[in-house]
């Protein structure tokens, strides 16, 4: 036998084992997500005809009726010069509430954006700007501790008290309802988390649709699931609101400290934070009738009206090197500093979702070996071609009948998860989307391994020298036009 025949039988006997594993891996993250999507259904089946059928819904007209009270909008900024200006005057102008408060939190060494805030401000008396004393950027937990110090300095200054804290980003579309939302709930709960999804995107921009894939399934089922089950909600970050209760616990708790500055992910340890000291958390889905502006064929305004939750939207990164360092610098939070901080802490159902949360460690490089597998075994089969046939080793592993239920079952469960992707992409964006989201999970795939590897490599860097992680900011964009009743971009 010729070395490069040995070579290629050794190479067609590691393509093999790697191939087995990676099928087994494959087949137990789908099993898990099988779980949810089922959670999830059996759910939607009990409240259909349990409650549903038997309370009537909450409507629009319960949440004017509420009387206002005073609600502080949170802004953390670095370098939102192109952005921060068209935000804070889109949503001072379209929010459908009035007593609310923006306070944004800039760098003494941003003075970009410390002009664009102050320009606007002169504009509306409701506009606030807390200047962090440090050079940015350090974190965005950094930000809300000095934003948050002004808020009460405000309420100390007016004799106001905020009854809720709500936070956004400098590049959010806030829904005009979102406010009279979390004033209808604050009575009750202490961290209200609404849907954020993506601003509409293009055919042809598959790294920003991915964004619409996930974040439609995420704030459609995943995060209803974990709620259902752990009584946890991880704040988004953005669309999210506080009680003052909750804020003043969290700061006795930690001497003045509301968010932690030692993660990147600030927004989901809060959550268990607050569950800890026994506050209320919900994610509440609430549909609202609004009319979304757009253009037809001949280029003609039209108004279309669709019934959706009440969401944040946004643009999220559209270049693939700016998307996966955004979801790096979640990996890092999640599961790094999140497993550093909250360990395995809590009941089964919390276990288990720390253990989803981490699991991409895993399945990320999976679906790229996946890939790198499939693509070995059809060259080995192509290279041996060129030798007589009973050169070529028959497949130990791959020929079974294990094998083959385990191949069979990781195809019914793929079509399974493109199935729920497309329904929920669908249901907020419409069939035609709702169809690229099975091409654009290739693309998340990809995304989500840069994104872990990046994750890893900057970790461990922290962990061998010391050096803090600082905010690796995601450059942003908004909508040229924005109109009433949440219209989306043209």
């Amino acid at each position: 036998m010729s070395q490069f025949l040995y070579a290629l039988v050794t190479y067609q006997q590691v393509s093999e084992v790697l191939t087995y594993a990676v099928t087994v891996l494959i087949l137990v993250s789908s099993i898990d997500d099988l779980f949810i999507d089922c959670w999830y259904w059996l759910r939607e089946l009990y409240r259909w005809y349990w409650i549903r059928a038997r309370y009537p819904a909450l409507k629009v007209e319960a949440l004017e009726a509420r009387a206002e009270r005073p609600i502080a909008i949170v802004v953390p900024a670095w370098k939102e010069q192109d952005v921060i200006a068209a935000m804070l005057n889109t949503n001072a102008k379209f929010l459908r509430y009035d007593d609310y408060q923006f306070f944004v939190g800039v760098y003494q060494n941003d003075p970009g954006t410390i002009a664009q805030v102050e320009a606007v401000a002169a504009r509306f008396p409701n506009i606030n700007m807390a200047i962090v004393p440090r050079d940015g950027p350090t974190n965005k937990a950094d930000c809300l501790n000095v934003v948050l110090a002004q808020v009460v300095g405000y309420e100390r200054r007016t004799g106001r008290e905020f009854v809720g804290i709500a936070l956004h980003d400098s590049e959010d579309v806030i829904h005009p309802y979102e406010l009279k939302l979390f004033n209808y709930l604050l009575d009750r709960m202490d961290l209200i988390q609404l849907p954020v999804y993506s601003l509409h995107r293009g055919f042809s921009e598959f790294v920003a649709g991915t964004y619409m894939d996930e974040f439609a399934e995420w704030h459609s089922k995943d995060l209803v699931v974990r709620e259902s089950m752990t009584g946890v909600v991880p704040c988004a970050g953005v669309s999210a609101c506080f009680s003052r209760r909750a804020v003043m616990a969290l700061r006795d708790e930690n001497e003045g400290e509301v968010f932690s500055t030692a993660s990147l992910t600030e927004d989901y340890d809060i959550a268990f934070r607050l569950h800890r000291l026994g506050m209320r958390e919900i994610f509440v889905r609430f549909p609202i009738e609004f009319t979304v502006e757009t253009l037809d064929e001949a280029a003609h305004p039209v108004h279309v009206a669709k019934r959706l939750p009440i969401a944040t939207r946004e643009y999220f990164p559209a270049e693939f090197r700016a998307a996966y360092r955004q979801r790096a610098r979640w990996l890092i939070g999640i599961i790094f500093q999140g497993w550093s901080h909250h360990g395995w802490i809590g009941g089964v159902g919390a276990k288990y979702f720390f253990l989803r949360d981490r699991k991409g460690l895993i399945t990320a490089p999976s679906a790229l070996l996946a890939y790198f597998a499939m693509t070995n075994l059809i060259v080995i089969d192509l290279l041996f071609r060129c030798f007589p046939r009973d050169q070529m080793l028959e497949y130990a592993l791959l020929n079974t009948a294990g094998f083959r239920l385990m191949l069979g079952l990781n195809f019914f469960l793929l079509l399974n998860r493109i199935v729920q992707r497309t329904f929920f992409t669908a249901r907020i964006y419409g069939v035609t989307d709702g169809l690229m989201a099975g091409p654009r999970t290739i693309v998340s795939n990809f995304l989500n391994f840069y994104a872990t590897m990046r994750a890893i490599a900057v970790f461990s860097r922290h962990k061998m020298t010391g050096k803090p992680i600082v905010w690796d900011k995601t450059d942003h964009s908004y909508p040229i036009e924005v109109g009433e009743g949440f219209l989306a971009s043209s």
